[in-house]
């Protein structure tokens, strides 16, 4: 039996109930989560179940593993994330994608790898040697997308419309994916991005404030680091 990812559908659910299917010293699995595990450069999520808490999230052999502080009683539980985390991981996931969605729109450079923060995260883009006056224009476009307030949907379809939607630059990203995968968990930011993805995200760009990037660093091979946080 497999876990259910209950923020595969609703990124802001706090609080849930779930049985236990299996566990170990010290963790458990259950039938459905609410909690995001490690994975894609989004940290795992942290809370309490049975107000025991929540170390870590990781998938492990196709499981999804709570593991616990203290081993838990009993196969009823309920699980509370620590949402001020969570929370501030869907603002700097959402900006990652709405700053590579600028990045691929205006060099056409790619994301090489990334790592979401609480407080700051990075992103590696290649091929990609920007100018400081690029550097500046990235931020005010990202600036003006949080200003216009845009929708951040949400939603699956199939391999063969996804192709069919998306354009050149991001076709790409989509094609990557096994073949054996055919419903795909799409996140788009309207009107500026769209890329598969198995994060959480926010509901509007309004949510994520103003960037300010911070640093950028030369890593190598055509591939440069931006460095960012973001406004309160």
């Amino acid at each position: 039996m497999t876990t259910k990812l209950l923020h595969m559908t609703n990124c802001y659910l706090k609080e849930f109930n779930a049985k236990v299917i299996d566990r170990g010293d010290n963790y458990v699995v259950l039938d459905q989560t609410a909690f995001y595990p490690l994975g894609g450069g989004q940290p795992s999520d942290q809370g309490t179940l049975n107000g025991v808490k929540v170390i870590e999230v990781r998938k492990d052999n196709g499981m999804i593993k709570h593991f616990m502080e203290k081993p838990i009683e009993g196969d009823d539980v309920h699980g509370i994330l620590d949402w001020e985390r969570r929370y501030a991981f869907m603002r700097m996931h959402s900006s990652q994608h709405l700053l590579s969605g600028i990045v691929i729109e205006i060099s056409g450079a790619e994301t090489a790898g990334n790592q979401i923060g609480k407080d700051h995260s990075r992103i590696d883009f290649r091929p990609f040697k920007p100018t400081e006056e690029d550097i500046k224009v990235i931020e005010k476009k990202f600036n003006e997308w949080v200003d216009k307030e845009a929708e951040v949907r949400i939603y699956f379809s199939t391999r063969e419309k996804v192709m069919e939607d998306v354009d050149e630059k991001r076709r790409v990203l989509f094609s990557r994916l096994p073949e054996f995968i055919k419903d795909i968990r799409v996140v788009e930011i309207w009107g500026i991005d769209k890329v598969p993805c198995g994060g959480a995200h926010v509901a509007n760009t309004k949510e994520l404030g103003h960037i300010k990037i911070t640093g950028v660093e030369n890593k190598g091979l055509e591939t440069t680091r931006i460095v960012f946080k973001l406004e309160n």
